[in-house]
């Protein structure tokens, strides 16, 4: 039942991404952008993006993550200011503080730290 729905985010995701870290590249340093971004390699610094970020199973990031979404399901050590929501799969570890809109941990996914729920106004509510 779960596997559909992810490989639906997967495609729907994959179709917009802009930058992929692939899985045999290692960046050290800070990583800013606009758009989607992918990590199938290794990142030692932070990421910063106005878009979605995905951690691919083979994905390492040692550094704090600023997003609209962050899906895991490699690894982040470190912590994770999104927006909207932060989905960690069975194969993905989050070991940091998180401060997210909506969180998901699906079953085997480890996540060691602590969350706070960001509340949305009452005039984003009714926007929406």
């Amino acid at each position: 039942m779960f596997g559909s729905i992810r490989k639906q985010v997967d495609e729907t995701i994959s179709h917009d991404i802009e930058t992929i870290i692939g899985k045999n590249t290692i960046i050290k340093g800070e990583i800013s952008g606009t758009g989607n971004l992918r990590v199938d390699g290794t990142v030692e610094g932070g990421i910063s993006s106005e878009g979605c970020v995905v951690i691919g199973e083979a994905g390492t990031v040692n550094g704090d993550i600023r997003a609209n979404t962050l899906n895991v399901s490699g690894q982040v050590n470190g912590n994770a200011d999104i927006s909207d929501n932060l989905s960690i799969a069975a194969s993905g570890q989050l070991i940091g503080d998180v401060k997210v809109g909506s969180f998901n941990i699906a079953q085997g996914g480890v996540f060691k730290g602590r969350s706070e729920m960001t509340t949305r106004t009452r005039s984003e509510s009714v926007d929406d």
